[in-house]
């Protein structure tokens, strides 16, 4: 299943699980898109502010120590509003839309299936 993505674009990941982003990181890789990976969403915020519409697609943890998912969702949306951007979670509370970004982010729930994953960066999920 091939992403619906920008060709010229990439895919930003963010999560602080290290297993859980390698798989997703290898995952989108050999779906031949280009991934950037952080475990943290400051790190994650410093490649965005950098070049704001390199990212077609962003996939982003809710839960991570320091900034939270949904306050670096707003920030990526404020500065690129074509990304597709999906705020992952394993728990079972999921951010109201209003508070991240309307109809312009999707959500995932952990665990996931690759397909799923690619299936929400579609915009199905």
């Amino acid at each position: 299943m091939r992403l619906m993505l920008s060709e010229a674009g990439r895919i930003l990941i963010v999560d602080d699980d290290a297993a859980l982003l390698k798989v997703m990181d290898i995952y989108l890789s050999r779906l031949g898109y280009r991934v950037d990976a952080c475990r943290n969403a400051a790190d994650a915020w410093a490649l965005v502010e950098a070049s704001p519409s390199l990212y077609a697609g962003a996939l982003v943890d809710l839960n991570m120590p320091g900034m939270r998912g949904d306050e670096l969702a707003r920030r990526i949306l404020n500065c690129n509003a074509s990304i597709r951007l999906v705020v992952m979670s394993g728990y079972p509370a999921q951010p109201s839309a209003e508070t991240v970004g309307g109809n312009r982010v999707g959500f995932l729930y952990k665990p996931f299936a690759p397909h799923e994953l690619a299936e929400a960066l579609e915009g199905g999920g």
